[in-house]
């Protein structure tokens, strides 16, 4: 499922690349033509290219926000969840070392009942 992603990812920006080469070239031969000035064609560039950047964020929240929810549904752990796990983990061994510590009786651990 990450390879996936990894790919709609690259495939949008892919996208978004030609998109701006494209645009830059109608623009071009649209001055070439006289049909525009130079500087009108900058200023649409800049508009065209600020108001792709826009759509491209809105479109990555909205990706993002998806991908959430999909993964709450799938019941997949985050990675802020094992992470949260492994800090409890840490603070369980951590508070048993000073427990044997204090006792100075190490505590026997069970035999593993899956084996």
């Amino acid at each position: 499922m990450r390879e996936w992603m990894k790919k709609g990812l690259a495939a949008s920006v892919g996208l978004a690349v030609i998109s701006k080469e494209r645009m830059e070239k109608i623009v071009r031969e649209m001055v070439k033509r006289g049909e525009m000035t130079p500087s009108a064609s900058k200023e649409l560039l800049e508009n065209l290219i600020a108001r792709g950047e826009q759509e491209q964020e809105q479109l990555d929240q909205y990706l993002r926000e998806r991908m959430t929810k999909l993964l709450n549904e799938m019941n997949i752990s985050t990675r802020e969840d094992i992470q949260r796990l492994e800090q409890q983990i840490r603070l369980l061994e951590e508070r048993l070392s000073r427990l044997e510590t204090k006792n100075s009786t190490p505590v026997q651990e069970e035999p593993d009942q899956g084996s």
